[in-house]
């Protein structure tokens, strides 16, 4: 990555608030595209390595996990690493995210400081 280049961040949430206060906390720092829908963001994906994904877990059209699944087939995005932003605070999906190997769960509503401190340390900002 060039000196000054923004890291990229694809973020997949089906609520338009939590795309805003993405948009808000994340995107003057980093270079973020955000989706409403899997489809769209896995179209993008085909020609984009971002450095991070959040993913929203209930999603009406692809949930998280299937997102994923889709996401690890490509072996150019197997180590870009993922969070998932979810208001499924169940302890099953906990468990079940860090089996399939996702970074952090982050459980909403969210602290913008708090979403950003994360990001950074992934970053080793």
């Amino acid at each position: 990555m060039a000196v000054g280049e923004k890291k990229e961040i694809v973020a997949v949430d089906d609520s338009g608030l939590i795309l805003i206060l993405l948009e808000r906390v994340l995107g003057e720092r980093y270079d973020l595209h955000t989706f409403s829908k899997a489809r769209r963001a896995l179209e993008y994906l085909n020609n984009s390595t971002p450095d991070l994904l959040i993913l929203d877990i209930d999603m009406p059209e692809m949930d998280g996990y299937q997102m994923l699944d889709k996401v690890k087939e490509e072996e150019r995005l197997q180590n870009v690493p993922v969070f998932f932003l979810t208001s499924n605070n169940d302890k099953g999906h906990v468990m079940k995210a860090a089996e399939v190997g996702v970074e952090d769960y982050v459980v909403k509503p969210i602290h913008a400081g708090t979403l950003l401190s994360k990001v950074h340390a992934l970053f080793g900002e």
